[in-house]
């Protein structure tokens, strides 16, 4: 085994544990790992995918790997399980075993999980949530159709699918460079998963329209939303977090989208917009359990009192986006989450207190083995 390689997998999963001890809020995985190798310049590709792979199923496997473990528990013991044999998957079917141990969760949280899907179910959304993320792409679907993306990937051998619930997705079937590609440099597809495009869809803003995205982060969902309109009317992208939001500028730019408006906190537009919009989506922070696979330190992170806390956050959140509906307009309330406490249970919290009714059923999936996140997306308008 590479002792280069393993010696930077051990020293990235310490330093990521320290910085969770201290950062708040938490950096996610991911982004952690990219300021890891951008201080480690030096390790190639092949390197940096390797530490990337085992940092992630070391993660995965946490909580089985303590079990199967001598203690203390610790990176050095979990390594040392992890890469002396795989007999220690077989634990994965001990019936003797609880079932958050074999399938490696925190006890609360499967519990939690358990209480909204079943045991059954939520052995089985687990198992998924323990496997590799799928890469999908969204095609710019206002520049180009989806077929001629297929056929440009294809005849570069990329291997590629298309997406059956989405119209402007395509699926990966492995991962392969992409930034460097022509056709991403032109913004004709971005990296985007499914649930996330399925979201953006329910948002059926048209031409002349006026859209907002109330979390909008770097901007996933307005970059899926704002090809329908064909640059007409406008979507206006709120977030607290000023840099999320400039961070949108080069997509939205790559893309040719030019209808849009950042709003971070405290502009002064955001007083005069109130009551305006035909489409608010609330993409709401949550606790990412229909998602794990991308960030699965998150399972470890989960308390039922960060549940409370999230719950509550939406709640905030749901009743400030909802000043900025028109009489006639829709809001979209929409989560990553598999938990009933953040879904069905908030929707009719907010259907009760503000006076508000389904415009059609909830759209609600869990996260598919080889396939799509887990999400849950409402749309409601008032009586």
């Amino acid at each position: 085994m590479n002792a280069t390689r393993v010696r930077h997998l051990e020293n990235a999963l310490g330093l990521f544990d320290q910085m969770r001890k201290k950062e708040t809020p938490f950096l996610p995985l991911d982004l952690f790992l990219r300021r890891y190798f951008q201080a480690h310049r030096f390790l190639d590709g092949a390197d940096r995918a390797w530490v990337a792979e085992k940092t992630y199923e070391l993660y995965r496997w946490r909580g089985l790997l303590d079990h199967v473990s001598t203690p203390p528990h610790n990176w050095v013991n979990r390594m040392r399980t992890f890469f002396t044999s795989d007999r220690w998957r077989s634990q994965t079917q001990n019936p003797n075993l609880p079932h958050h141990v074999r399938c490696s969760f925190p006890k609360e949280l499967f519990a939690r999980m358990e209480g909204s899907l079943g045991t059954k179910a939520a052995r089985e959304v687990c198992d998924v949530l323990n496997e590799p993320a799928m890469t999908f792409l969204r095609v710019n679907t206002a520049r180009i159709p989806r077929d001629k993306v297929f056929s440009f990937l294809s005849a570069r051998s990329v291997p590629v699918e298309k997406t059956l619930n989405s119209k402007m997705g395509l699926l990966l079937a492995s991962k392969q460079k992409l930034l460097e590609l022509p056709e991403y440099k032109l913004g004709y597809f971005e990296i985007q998963d499914e649930s996330s495009q399925l979201i953006a869809q329910q948002v059926d803003a048209k031409p002349g329209e006026l859209a907002m995205d109330f979390c909008a982060g770097s901007g996933g969902k307005t970059l899926a939303i704002a090809p329908k309109m064909l640059n007409k009317g406008h979507v206006f992208m709120h977030d607290n977090r000023d840099m999320k939001l400039f961070e949108a500028k080069k997509r939205l730019r790559r893309a040719g989208i030019a209808n849009y408006t950042l709003l971070p906190p405290m502009h002064p537009l955001l007083p005069k917009l109130r009551g305006r919009m035909d489409w608010v989506l609330v993409d709401a922070p949550c606790s990412q359990t229909g998602a794990l696979r991308r960030n699965p330190d998150m399972k470890w992170a989960y308390s039922d009192e960060r549940l409370w806390q999230w719950v509550a956050q939406q709640r905030e959140i749901f009743e400030a986006a909802l000043k900025y509906v028109k009489d006639g307009g829709k809001i979209v309330y929409a989560t990553c989450s598999t938990l009933d406490e953040e879904n069905a249970q908030q929707v009719r919290f907010f259907c009760e207190k503000f006076g508000l009714y389904l415009s059609h059923p909830p759209l609600h999936a869990l996260p598919q083995t080889k396939g799509m996140d887990g999400f849950f997306c409402a749309t409601m308008e008032r009586r």
